[in-house]
């Protein structure tokens, strides 16, 4: 398969597990502002986005940008500090793992302590490598 034909399909996938990871935060945030949340729902969630996070780092392989053709947010800088970027990414690991394992336990209050800090890690690299949404 020509090599122009794989790129598009790896930020399509990128782009799925992103959104994948998006509304299973959405999930953790509504579950942890509840008055009784759900730890079955927290528990499924945090697994995705513990799942998916140490995959992060790979879904950016140079072509995968914005000169790939295909609609991306994500900015050239990411190729340009490929070391920060690793370093966010495994930032993020850190955390969606403590998470996880806080809701496997069933440790609500841990929950709710460690869900900012996934909140910092997510942002973190938003703020620098992410392009604010078209409308």
């Amino acid at each position: 398969m020509p090599r122009a034909a794989v790129r598009p399909g790896v930020i399509r996938d990128r782009q799925a597990n992103y959104k994948q990871i998006a509304a299973a935060v959405r999930t953790i945030s509504q579950q942890v502002r509840a008055d009784q949340p759900s730890i079955e729902q927290i528990r499924q969630a945090t697994a995705i986005v513990a799942d998916r996070a140490p995959r992060v780092s790979g879904w950016f392989p140079r072509g995968t940008g914005p000169e790939a053709g295909v609609p991306t947010r994500a900015l050239p800088v990411i190729w340009q500090n490929p070391d920060d970027f690793h370093s966010k990414a495994v930032d993020f690991v850190v955390a969606a793992r403590a998470l996880n394992d806080a809701a496997q336990r069933g440790d609500i209050a841990a929950v709710r302590a460690g869900f900012p800090r996934l909140g910092a890690a997510c942002g973190a690299c938003h703020d620098t490598y992410r392009a604010p949404e078209q409308h």
